[in-house]
């Protein structure tokens, strides 16, 4: 029981660190805030986890292997490079549905520390070379128009992350409340995958 109780209180902390992580980033986190979450003091906080560095970085970690990489995954798929393509933009939707201040945190911690990035961009290393390779061998076939496997790929990014990183503003323009704003996400999920492939296809 003792050890069910300290696997429990471990993940309320990581649970808790994760919510405020995501809110205010690194830089922006008190541990007293993390332990005030998690609703125990600061001191047991401490017992877990030695320093703010230590939290964050299983935080961190658990946020891309448990996130992103997910997303990922889904270019490794035996599918037609235009059925990954499709795949990859819902389940990065639904990634940032679950998470919807994941992309302001991943800005946050490029400005903050880049090169940590970095072991969050490497657990999809993998899927994007299998996607580039696709990329290529669709080229090859005439499927799709000559394009540099990484420009396809910013371009995926670019359009996935835009509307939730500038939601405030697209909300505003739109003149869209929460729920029309959810149901306009939805509808570009769908959107933006046909869009992406229609701009490529020989």
């Amino acid at each position: 029981m003792a050890a069910e109780k300290e696997t429990a209180t471990e993940q309320r902390i990581l649970d808790a660190a994760r919510s405020v992580f995501l809110r205010k980033g690194m830089m922006g986190t008190r541990m007293q805030e993390v332990a005030d979450e998690a609703g125990i003091n600061k001191a047991l906080l401490h017992y877990y986890f030695r320093d703010k560095q230590r939290l964050f970085e299983e935080v961190f970690c658990v946020c891309g292997k448990h996130g992103m990489q997910g997303v990922w995954e889904e270019l490794t798929h035996d599918r037609p490079l235009f059925g990954n393509i499709r795949a990859f933009v819902a389940a990065f939707h639904t990634a940032i549905e679950r998470e919807p201040l994941f992309p302001h945190f991943l800005l946050s911690e490029l400005q903050r520390d880049p090169q940590h990035l970095l072991k969050l961009v490497d657990l999809g290393k993998g899927a994007r070379e299998h996607f580039f390779g696709q990329v290529m061998e669709a080229q090859q076939r005439g499927e799709i128009i000559p394009i540099d496997p990484r420009q396809l790929m910013v371009n995926i990014m670019a359009w996935c992350q835009f509307p939730h990183v500038a939601a405030p503003i697209i909300k505003h323009v739109g003149g869209m409340d929460q729920k029309t704003f959810k149901q306009f996400l939805n509808e570009r999920s769908t959107l933006v995958a046909e869009l992406i492939i229609r701009s490529i296809r020989a």
